[in-house]
Protein backbone atom coordinates (compact mmCIF):
# COMPACT_ATOMS: atom_id res chain seq x y z
CA UNK A 1 0.00 0.00 0.00
CA UNK A 2 1.33 3.79 -0.87
CA UNK A 3 0.84 6.69 1.33
CA UNK A 4 -0.50 9.96 -0.67
CA UNK A 5 0.51 12.51 1.85
CA UNK A 6 -1.47 15.88 1.00
CA UNK A 7 0.34 18.69 1.00
CA UNK A 8 -1.50 21.53 -0.75
CA UNK A 9 -3.65 24.44 0.89
CA UNK A 10 -2.84 27.85 1.91
CA UNK A 11 -1.72 26.96 5.08
CA UNK A 12 -3.46 31.04 5.88
CA UNK A 13 -3.73 30.05 9.67
CA UNK A 14 -0.27 28.77 10.14
CA UNK A 15 1.13 31.71 8.08
CA UNK A 16 3.88 29.46 6.46
CA UNK A 17 3.61 26.64 4.13
CA UNK A 18 2.77 23.32 6.25
CA UNK A 19 4.65 21.43 3.34
CA UNK A 20 7.83 23.27 4.12
CA UNK A 21 7.29 22.88 7.75
CA UNK A 22 6.34 19.04 8.16
CA UNK A 23 6.91 17.62 4.99
CA UNK A 24 10.39 15.70 5.83
CA UNK A 25 9.45 14.47 9.16
CA UNK A 26 5.94 12.59 8.18
CA UNK A 27 7.75 11.04 5.07
CA UNK A 28 10.48 9.78 7.76
CA UNK A 29 7.87 8.31 9.34
CA UNK A 30 5.60 6.78 6.12
CA UNK A 31 8.95 5.26 4.50
CA UNK A 32 9.17 2.62 6.92
CA UNK A 33 5.55 1.77 6.65
CA UNK A 34 4.47 1.80 3.21
CA UNK A 35 5.18 0.69 -0.36
CA UNK A 36 5.71 3.94 -1.75
CA UNK A 37 5.29 7.91 -0.37
CA UNK A 38 3.76 10.07 -2.71
CA UNK A 39 3.33 13.52 -2.29
CA UNK A 40 -0.06 15.05 -3.38
CA UNK A 41 0.35 18.98 -4.24
CA UNK A 42 -3.31 20.70 -5.00
CA UNK A 43 -3.61 22.11 -8.43
CA UNK A 44 -4.89 25.39 -9.41
CA UNK A 45 -8.71 25.54 -8.29
CA UNK A 46 -8.65 22.88 -6.36
CA UNK A 47 -9.84 24.40 -2.66
CA UNK A 48 -10.01 21.44 -0.48
CA UNK A 49 -8.63 17.81 0.41
CA UNK A 50 -11.16 16.06 -1.00
CA UNK A 51 -9.61 16.83 -4.66
CA UNK A 52 -6.37 15.43 -3.16
CA UNK A 53 -8.00 12.31 -1.87
CA UNK A 54 -9.20 11.83 -5.56
CA UNK A 55 -5.90 12.08 -7.40
CA UNK A 56 -4.62 9.51 -4.65
CA UNK A 57 -7.19 6.97 -5.19
CA UNK A 58 -7.02 7.50 -8.65
CA UNK A 59 -3.65 5.75 -8.97
CA UNK A 60 -4.54 2.80 -6.82
CA UNK A 61 -6.46 -0.53 -7.74
CA UNK A 62 -7.61 -1.12 -4.31
CA UNK A 63 -6.09 1.05 -1.29
CA UNK A 64 -4.42 3.83 -0.52
CA UNK A 65 -3.15 5.60 3.17
CA UNK A 66 -4.21 9.33 2.97
CA UNK A 67 -1.96 11.33 5.02
CA UNK A 68 -1.94 14.82 5.82
CA UNK A 69 0.95 17.00 6.13
CA UNK A 70 0.10 18.55 9.28
CA UNK A 71 0.28 15.60 11.77
CA UNK A 72 4.06 16.11 12.54
CA UNK A 73 4.20 14.04 15.45
CA UNK A 74 2.78 10.87 13.88
CA UNK A 75 5.46 8.05 13.85
CA UNK A 76 6.01 5.13 11.87
CA UNK A 77 4.36 2.88 14.58
CA UNK A 78 1.05 4.28 14.94
CA UNK A 79 0.86 3.96 10.75
CA UNK A 80 1.57 1.03 11.30
CA UNK A 81 -0.83 -0.05 13.47
CA UNK A 82 -3.57 2.14 11.25
CA UNK A 83 -2.33 0.55 7.93
CA UNK A 84 -2.66 -3.29 9.12
CA UNK A 85 -6.29 -2.63 11.37
CA UNK A 86 -7.05 -0.98 7.80
CA UNK A 87 -8.72 1.73 9.88
CA UNK A 88 -9.36 5.78 10.58
CA UNK A 89 -8.09 7.31 13.92
CA UNK A 90 -10.53 9.01 15.93
CA UNK A 91 -8.82 12.16 17.99
CA UNK A 92 -10.22 14.77 19.91
CA UNK A 93 -13.44 13.09 19.21
CA UNK A 94 -13.00 13.56 15.42
CA UNK A 95 -13.10 10.63 12.64
CA UNK A 96 -9.35 11.58 11.15
CA UNK A 97 -10.11 11.48 7.71
CA UNK A 98 -6.42 12.21 6.46
CA UNK A 99 -5.11 9.81 8.71
CA UNK A 100 -6.44 6.72 6.93
CA UNK A 101 -6.94 3.60 4.93
CA UNK A 102 -9.09 4.62 1.62
CA UNK A 103 -10.67 2.47 -0.69
CA UNK A 104 -10.29 3.12 -4.53
CA UNK A 105 -13.95 2.15 -4.52
CA UNK A 106 -15.09 5.21 -2.78
CA UNK A 107 -13.63 7.15 -6.12
CA UNK A 108 -17.00 7.56 -8.10
CA UNK A 109 -18.71 9.12 -5.05
CA UNK A 110 -16.23 11.52 -4.39
CA UNK A 111 -15.74 12.31 -7.85
CA UNK A 112 -19.80 12.96 -7.69
CA UNK A 113 -19.05 15.26 -4.73
CA UNK A 114 -16.57 17.35 -6.92
CA UNK A 115 -18.64 17.87 -9.46
CA UNK A 116 -21.30 18.98 -7.31
CA UNK A 117 -18.74 21.23 -5.31
CA UNK A 118 -19.46 19.39 -2.09
CA UNK A 119 -16.28 19.49 -0.83
CA UNK A 120 -16.29 17.47 2.50
CA UNK A 121 -14.80 14.16 2.97
CA UNK A 122 -17.31 12.91 6.17
CA UNK A 123 -19.26 10.20 5.63
CA UNK A 124 -17.51 8.86 2.62
CA UNK A 125 -15.04 6.67 4.61
CA UNK A 126 -16.45 3.93 6.43
CA UNK A 127 -13.93 2.36 7.88
CA UNK A 128 -13.25 1.10 11.49
CA UNK A 129 -13.00 3.92 13.67
CA UNK A 130 -10.10 3.10 16.32
CA UNK A 131 -10.88 4.70 19.82
CA UNK A 132 -8.50 7.49 20.89
CA UNK A 133 -8.21 5.63 24.63
CA UNK A 134 -6.35 2.76 22.56
CA UNK A 135 -3.99 4.59 20.55
CA UNK A 136 -3.40 6.54 23.83
CA UNK A 137 -3.08 3.34 25.28
CA UNK A 138 -0.72 1.92 23.25
CA UNK A 139 1.26 4.48 21.95
CA UNK A 140 0.90 7.55 24.62
CA UNK A 141 1.55 11.12 23.78
CA UNK A 142 -0.26 13.11 20.70
CA UNK A 143 0.88 11.49 17.81
CA UNK A 144 -2.36 12.37 16.35
CA UNK A 145 -2.24 16.33 17.32
CA UNK A 146 -3.04 18.22 14.43
CA UNK A 147 -1.03 21.50 13.64
CA UNK A 148 -2.52 24.09 12.35
CA UNK A 149 -1.56 27.24 13.40
CA UNK A 150 2.04 29.00 15.33
CA UNK A 151 0.26 28.29 18.68
CA UNK A 152 -0.47 24.75 18.12
CA UNK A 153 3.08 24.54 16.23
CA UNK A 154 4.78 26.24 19.92
CA UNK A 155 2.26 23.51 21.91
CA UNK A 156 4.18 20.81 19.69
CA UNK A 157 7.69 21.69 19.89
CA UNK A 158 7.09 21.94 23.42
CA UNK A 159 5.87 18.45 23.98
CA UNK A 160 8.56 16.89 21.52
CA UNK A 161 10.98 19.35 20.92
Amino acid sequence: MNCYVLTGGRSSRMGRSKRALFYDRVAAAARPVFDDVIAIDWEEGERAPIFGVARALRDVQSHAFILAVDYPLITSDVLRFLRDRGGMAMWNGEPQLLCAVWDASLLPEIEQRIAAERFDLRGLNKRDMIGEEELRARFGGEPLMNVNTPEELAAAERLYG
